[in-house]
């Protein structure tokens, strides 16, 4: 016997053929079988589902409002429009009139109370 032997001996060992134990098939085909995707539990789709109709109820009464508050914003602004207009003409019709009676300055006078 030369000095391989024992290393001879522990590759035969090493690369002996060994059984795989009868339930490895079914693991291995149970890993390989395509899954199914899971599904959400219906609890949490119905959750999802009120959180949506939530947010977009919410959302659209936002937009309803500052629809509402810019139509009202508009509406100020031509009533301000209209005063300034019947201002302006007012002053320039009580400007003509000083004029005509030849009133050129006014003095203005503060009061004190």
């Amino acid at each position: 016997m030369n000095s391989f032997d024992p290393l001879d001996q522990q590759l035969r060992d090493a690369f002996r053929r060994v059984d795989p134990p009868p339930e490895l098939a079914g693991r291995i085909l149970r890993r390989v079988q395509p899954r199914r995707p899971q599904l959400l539990p219906r609890w949490l789709a119905a959750a999802a589902a009120v959180v949506v109709v939530a947010g977009g109820s919410i959302g659209f009464l936002r937009w309803q409002e500052n629809r509402l508050r810019a139509r009202e914003a508009e509406r100020v602004r031509q009533q301000l429009v209209l005063t300034l207009e019947i201002t302006s003409r007012t002053v320039a019709r009580a400007d003509q009139r000083l004029k005509s009676i030849g009133v050129e300055t006014i003095r203005l006078q503060e009061v004190t109370q």
